[in-house]
């Protein structure tokens, strides 16, 4: 799908899904070419078109900072990483960007909730003459650290309300860590995902290409940034917490249930030798022949478990 943004001549932004040409005759400037889920012959009409090339999906996923950033006179060219929320599941999308002569395009698969947020922003944002691509491209980062804010808080709540379950109610669950192993997850796919635009961001203010009043904005978004990934860091941490509290109130309770069969285990132990001495096969054994020998050793074996009992009493190890 292509979707085509462009100001008309009258004046005003308006945009086109899967347009019959890509240069409309009302078009005084386009703004944006955005590629969602694109076939091979719309990509290839936009890079006819407009004479770029795209990013393949294994360009885009490369990691190394070459793959990332690169600008020249002419263009900036950018990978980044979305995170992408379906099917109760968090994920992260590569979104390309090419910014060329004003006109910014974009290349992903994923439906992402900051593209529709740009899109209600661009609509709103007066004059529209004074549309760029640049601004489209600073307008989709901003709205994506707004969505990574907001998916960091979310872990949190959800960090909170394992911490009350540990502290509170002592829930052991096998659930309860798999849930922390998750949020670890989802923390980790978070930062990575915000390291990446810091990137981005950093490489941008640092680009000849981007104007004074373009870096003040980014300025703001490289804080905005910065405290994101102190939270982060900080929820990592406190999930961490968690993880060793819970395998720490794991360990006391099978230290209980370990000292219950030692106690159990030594009582018994008297008792037991009593009655294996009485069961030797011995000739002559003095108690066999007494009439109160068994009530003798029953209460000898009961008298030595309650002195071991008291024992451990006193010295509270039960």
């Amino acid at each position: 799908m292509i979707r085509l943004f462009y100001i008309k001549n009258e004046g005003g932004l308006t945009w086109e899904k899967n347009p019959v040409s890509l240069s409309p005759d009302n078009c005084e400037k386009i703004v944006w070419i955005d590629l969602q889920s694109s076939s091979k012959d719309e990509e290839r009409l936009v890079e006819r078109q407009f004479q770029i090339e795209l990013f393949t999906p294994q360009e885009a996923a490369e990691i190394e900072s070459s793959s990332r950033y690169f600008e020249d006179e002419d263009n900036i060219e950018a990978n980044n990483a979305f995170i992408v929320y379906a099917n109760k599941t968090y994920s992260t999308d590569q979104v390309s960007f090419i910014l060329k002569k004003g006109i910014l395009f974009t290349l992903r698969d994923a439906d992402l909730k900051s593209f529709a947020w740009t899109v209600k922003k661009l609509k709103a944002f007066k004059p529209a003459t004074a549309f760029s691509g640049i601004q489209v491209m600073l307008t989709i980062l901003e709205s994506q650290i707004d969505l990574d804010a907001d998916f960091i808080e979310y872990v949190t709540r959800l960090t909170t309300e394992i911490s009350k379950e540990l502290t509170k109610e002592k829930s052991l669950k096998e659930d309860v860590l798999i849930r922390i192993a998750k949020l670890q997850e989802n923390t980790i796919l978070a930062r990575e995902s915000i390291v990446d635009k810091q990137r981005l961001v950093s490489s941008l203010m640092k680009s000849k290409n981007i104007a004074d009043e373009e870096k003040g904005r980014l300025r703001i978004v490289i804080k905005d940034i910065g405290s994101i990934l102190q939270h982060t860091q900080f929820c990592f941490e406190r999930l961490e917490y968690l993880q060793n509290t819970f395998l720490g109130l794991v360990n006391i309770e099978q230290n209980k249930v370990i000292k219950i069969f030692t106690v159990v285990t030594v009582i018994f132990m008297p008792p037991t030798l009593i009655a294996s001495i009485y069961g030797m096969n011995f000739d002559f054994i003095p108690e066999l022949k007494w009439k109160l020998g068994y009530p003798f050793s029953i209460t000898l074996m009961l008298l030595s478990s309650l002195i071991f009992l008291w024992f451990f009493r006193k010295n509270k190890w039960l």
